[in-house]
């Protein structure tokens, strides 16, 4: 989601030995099932209605279309993994996501995200487990 796929893959066919491999890994937090990750989201969309990066749920992992005539699905594995944060970690975390810091929203916006993200935060534990979804796709260079 984050490339051009058009530029990105042609460089990597070209750059891979025949049968080559590349893994690509996708990792999200799951709202549904993490009341921290959920109240957080809906301060990034009270701040960003138009952010499209939360409400991310597990879902099956197919070959992607984009693979066609260059590279082949050779493994797709997909597990849950609770990640550790603290409350500063999270916060940091949050703020990083393309909903808040990398939005292009105004500097006083973000503050005041930030502000009241934070407040949340001061009623959790010091420290806590966020659980994620991973996915990894194996492509192998055809």
């Amino acid at each position: 989601m984050y490339f051009d796929k058009s530029v990105v893959l042609p460089k990597f066919h070209r750059i891979l030995k025949d049968n080559g491999h590349f893994a690509i890994l996708f990792m999200a937090w799951l709202p549904e099932e993490s009341e921290i990750a959920k109240t957080s989201e809906h301060l990034v969309l009270k701040y960003n209605p138009a952010w499209t990066g939360g409400r991310m749920a597990r879902y099956e992992l197919q070959e992607p279309p984009w693979c066609a005539g260059m590279f082949k699905a050779a493994n797709m594995l997909t597990y849950d993994l609770p990640v550790h944060f603290t409350r500063e970690s999270w916060h940091g975390r949050m703020k990083a996501c393309r909903g808040i810091g990398a939005s292009g929203l105004k500097e006083s916006e973000i503050q005041k995200w930030e502000q009241e993200h934070w407040e949340y935060m001061q009623s959790l534990p010091k420290e806590f487990d966020i659980l994620h979804y991973v996915s990894i796709l194996d492509l192998e260079k055809i």
